[in-house]
């Protein structure tokens, strides 16, 4: 995955990079809710490690590795879904001796929903700091 923008900041080894938002953006709404726009939304910044020597201003490309995009996607998108249909399995199992296998079923699946979404925002705390899934940012000569 390849896209350009323009290096807004640098500190360290990371750079900012200011990144035109596309109709991919608009579908994914990721960062920011599509019906919600707070000033102008026309772009986004995003972190990335530096390699070479970058200054603000400079035409940048970014590139992420199509395992690392395809972790991450995982990550995001099936990671709590699989947790919420293990969460019904359980449910069900344990509820079902109980007598009321799909009301535990929906408790566990929901709470392990839930808590996908709460192991999500921890690692991706840890991984901001270690670097894993920021993009490469590569300075371009000529655009």
């Amino acid at each position: 995955m390849k896209e350009y923008g323009t290096a807004i900041g640098i500190q360290g080894s990371r750079v900012t990079v200011s990144v035109k938002r596309t109709a991919a953006c608009d579908r994914c709404g990721r960062c920011s809710h599509p019906h919600v726009v707070f000033g102008d939304n026309s772009t986004m910044n995003i972190d990335a490690i530096s390699v070479g020597e970058i200054r603000p201003g400079d035409t940048v490309e970014l590139e992420m590795g199509t395992g690392e995009f395809l972790e991450a996607s995982f990550l995001v998108w099936v990671l709590p879904l699989l947790a919420a249909g293990i969460g019904f399995g359980l449910g069900w199992g344990i509820g079902s001796v109980a007598g009321s296998g799909s009301l535990w079923g929906t408790v566990f699946s929901v709470t392990s929903f839930a808590l996908s979404f709460f192991w999500l925002h921890q690692y991706d705390k840890s991984s901001r700091k270690t670097g894993r899934y920021l993009p490469i940012a590569r300075a371009v000569k000529d655009l």
